[in-house]
């Protein structure tokens, strides 16, 4: 019996949506390393680089400088805050209520004002009239959502004629070869959570198991490892055995499960193009361009600053989000009202 069917048969995990899964546990959604927000922007790192990309991938994607934006799931406030200051306005949301808190927290602490985050619950409607915004952006959180195609039709209707939506998600492809199924710890201080992946590649959905238990990530990571003091992000779905499963019993304190929608970029395609956008494009995206440039400059070359590399990567990444990408690749897609 392998782990997931040790805990069907054992726990009857109650089902949940994303937010009350994962979310509303973390106290940081990136762990307190995002660029800008949580650290300051090294441009002596290649991911640094990257994640600058992304932002301008967003901002210039959507037409955004001096426009209204809504940034669906902004998480830590990523890239909502960090759009912000080339943005009219910029309002997230979240299912998340503990997101909508951090996300609020981190503009407070930034001093971005034109910054705002709202709480609309999982498979709620947004709560604007229609046509209220100029551009929306949406990273890897549209499939976070119980109806990704209703969520689509709810971004439409709250876009201006003209419109854009920029999103990025998260394909199953890149987990073909034995990644269809993984282990994550999430700590929770005197408790922690062990999410078991359970992803069904053919069918672009994947079911997510989470067990609570009385004990730390470091605790749980040694007695699956067997080693003393192990490190949680060492722990791979070989260690979580039946046998194992049935030595934490008395330690668990909940199960959970959450089943959602992973949409390839050939089916977001589709369902943009049905419910009703004039024109759906699968373009290359900012960010892996900004790290292959890294990659490619000399270090005495590379801007030594935020500034010298945001207008270096500006006029390239605007030439980026316009050039077609092949679907099957699950690329960046921008689709207009």
């Amino acid at each position: 019996m392998d782990a997931v069917q040790w805990i069907k048969t054992h726990l009857a995990p109650s089902r949940c949506t994303s937010d009350k899964f994962v979310y509303d546990a973390m106290e940081s959604q990136s762990d307190f390393g995002l660029p800008v927000i949580y650290r300051a922007f090294d441009p002596g790192k290649a991911w640094h680089w990257d994640d600058r990309g992304f932002i301008l991938d967003y901002l210039f994607a959507v037409c955004g400088q001096g426009r209204r934006l809504l940034d669906f799931g902004p998480g830590d406030g990523w890239p909502s805050l960090p759009v912000a200051p080339f943005a009219g306005e910029v309002v997230g949301v979240d299912a998340s209520a503990r997101r909508v808190e951090v996300c609020a927290g981190n503009a407070a602490r930034m001093g971005i004002s034109n910054a705002s985050f709202v709480h609309v619950p999982a498979a709620g409607p947004l709560p604007f009239v229609d046509e209220s915004f100029d551009g929306v952006i949406a990273a890897s959180s549209i499939e976070q959502t119980p109806d990704p195609k209703e969520t689509l039709r709810e971004i439409r209707r709250v876009l201006r004629p003209g419109g854009r939506l920029r999103m990025g998600y998260e394909g199953l492809g890149c987990y073909r070869g034995g990644k269809e199924r993984e282990v994550w710890l999430l700590d929770m201080g005197e408790s922690c959570r062990m999410i078991v992946y359970d992803r069904h590649i053919e069918d672009e959905c994947a079911d997510q198991y989470g067990l609570d238990l009385a004990m730390s990530a470091r605790e749980l990571a040694s007695s699956l490892t067997g080693q003393a003091g192990a490190n949680p992000r060492l722990v791979r779905i070989e260690h979580v055995t039946a046998d194992a499963l049935d030595a934490l019993r008395p330690e668990i304190l909940g199960a959970w499960v959450c089943t959602l929608s992973h949409p390839s970029g050939a089916t977001y395609v589709k369902w943009l193009r049905e419910i009703g956008f004039s024109d759906v494009r699968p373009t290359h995206g900012g960010g892996p361009f900004a790290r292959e440039l890294f990659s490619q400059m000399l270090p005495e070359r590379r801007p030594a600053s935020l500034e010298g590399v945001t207008e270096l990567l500006s006029p390239l990444v605007r030439v980026v989000v316009e050039m077609p990408a092949p679907v099957e690749i699950d690329p960046m897609i921008t689709a207009v009202k």
